[in-house]
């Protein structure tokens, strides 16, 4: 249940492509950092090189892709409203391996 009580969830999708633009399958898309309790989970990319999944609490969050010969990348996303200017409930992020 989230910090809020509500149960609510915030999804984060989004696509793992490699330095020219092309998708990334097979990558593990986790949550490095973020608010409160988050997953222990990762997702992996489809031939399409997307992902998603949900987390409980609103926030900044930091999520990594790791390919499996290690090239690997970050980002931060923000889900969920924050003070009195509300920012998307659902979150989308491209991470590009170097």
């Amino acid at each position: 249940m989230s910090a809020d009580g509500g149960g609510r969830t915030y999804p984060i999708s989004g696509a793992v492509l490699d330095a020219h633009g092309d998708p990334v399958p097979g990558v593990a898309v986790a949550i490095a950092d973020g608010p409160g309790p988050f997953p222990d989970i990762a997702a992996l990319t489809g031939a399409d090189g997307r992902f998603s999944f949900s987390v409980s609490t609103e926030g900044v969050y930091t999520v990594q892709g790791t390919a499996a010969d290690g090239r690997s990348a970050q980002a931060s996303v923000e889900v969920g409203a924050r003070g009195t200017t509300p920012a998307p409930t659902s979150a989308s992020v491209k991470l590009r391996l170097g």
